[in-house]
């Protein structure tokens, strides 16, 4: 066999275990997101949830976040929601507003990355229905109400556990912002 040959079973071999490399990588990227971004969902919601209760939390929060790679559209929205924290606990009226702005804006860029979250879906929810009407800030709470109760009757949960889906679908209810209808598929689905 001749020299030539033989460097080009090399190469080929070589290819072909390049390829594996990158196959094996966006299997691993696909099917184990989380642990790819370094983070832990549960550790995250504890800590938005401390970060709504207290402005040191928030910074925390926040300051944690921003050093995170935000392509997961899971983080970008806790991100977005930790912007929005910080408005709740700003002072000033201008630095509120710009907080809600960019908040939003990052959800709305997760909820589009993935549009079939529920958790996504949700923390925008919630947010806007905290946000006064006068800000006019508020555009997706019917689509995301409806959007929600959809994914929920279908059971499309994602990674929403049992406990954090009855805490979703009390606060839905507890909104007043559902119909009869929908209240009963979120009753069906506890």
């Amino acid at each position: 066999m001749s020299l030539w040959c033989i460097k080009q079973k090399q190469k080929n071999a070589l290819r072909l275990e390049l390829f594996n490399m990158k196959l094996s990588l966006l299997i691993l990227m696909f099917c184990f997101p989380l642990v790819g971004f370094g983070y832990d969902l549960n550790e995250i919601r504890l800590e938005f949830y401390d970060a709504v209760r207290n402005e040191k939390a928030a910074d925390k929060f926040y300051k944690k976040l921003k050093g995170e790679n935000l392509n997961d559209p899971m983080l970008l929205a806790y991100f977005g929601s930790a912007e929005a924290v910080r408005a709740k606990h700003s002072w000033n009226p201008y630095n509120k507003v710009a907080y809600l702005k960019s908040g939003l804006k990052n959800l709305n860029n997760a909820v589009s990355a993935k549009p079939d979250n529920l958790e996504i879906r949700f923390l925008r929810f919630s947010l806007e229905h905290y946000i006064p009407s006068f800000l006019s800030m508020s555009d997706h709470l019917d689509t995301d109400k409806t959007h929600i109760v959809k994914l929920i009757e279908k059971r499309q949960l994602g990674l929403v556990d049992a406990s954090l889906l009855k805490n979703i679908i009390n606060f839905m209810k507890d909104t007043k912002r559902c119909n009869a209808s929908e209240i009963a598929i979120l009753d069906k689905a506890i």
